[in-house]
């Protein structure tokens, strides 16, 4: 998929990346957010119910708001104050129920928990398995989705977590520097 969903438009990712504090090549940088963006849709794939739309806009904005690389507690609230930003701005056009979803996914994807909602779960189990990128697996009892428990998919994870390879996102999404 390398055309952005409708929810995603240059001025969002402006807005988004206006208020971006660390370096492009971060651990929760730009990079992350491609991977974890390419975990969300390979598990929404597999996840009856699952918004892949929600799960990409959870990928660019969940770790938008962090205010350093280490701990920061507040960077999920922060995130879902975003979304319901770019929403009252008209950056963002989802009904209430769906900015809701966001919004909690953004809120709780540091808490670690696990969520019976399709969505927020896919959203969840996209960053844990992005934790590869600090040499972490995923313990399964974190993770929410089935689909996650794949091991070929905790496979391509791991490897392109590892690496930090750079993945294509669609067009006007930031990219991280090398």
């Amino acid at each position: 998929m390398n055309e952005p969903p409708a929810a995603i438009t240059p001025p969002l990712i402006a807005r988004v990346m206006d208020g971006y504090r660390l370096g492009l090549s971060g651990i929760h940088g730009p990079g992350h957010w491609r991977r974890v963006r390419a975990n969300g849709l390979a598990l929404a794939a597999r996840t009856e119910g699952a918004d892949a739309e929600l799960i990409e806009l959870f990928a660019l904005l969940h770790d938008s708001r962090r205010l350093n690389d280490d701990h920061d507690p507040e960077h999920g609230p922060r995130a879902a104050a975003l979304a319901r930003d770019l929403a009252a701005a008209a950056l963002l056009t989802l009904d209430t129920a769906r900015l809701d979803l966001l919004a909690e996914a953004c809120a709780r994807h540091t808490d670690g928990g696990t969520a019976a909602d399709p969505t927020i779960g896919c959203c969840w189990d996209a960053d844990r398995l992005e934790l590869s990128r600090l040499r972490i697996r995923p313990n399964a009892r974190y993770l929410s989705t089935t689909a996650a428990l794949d091991p070929a998919l905790q496979r391509t994870a791991w490897t392109q977590g590892t690496t930090r390879a750079l993945l294509p996102a669609p067009p006007g999404w930031p990219i991280p520097r090398r």
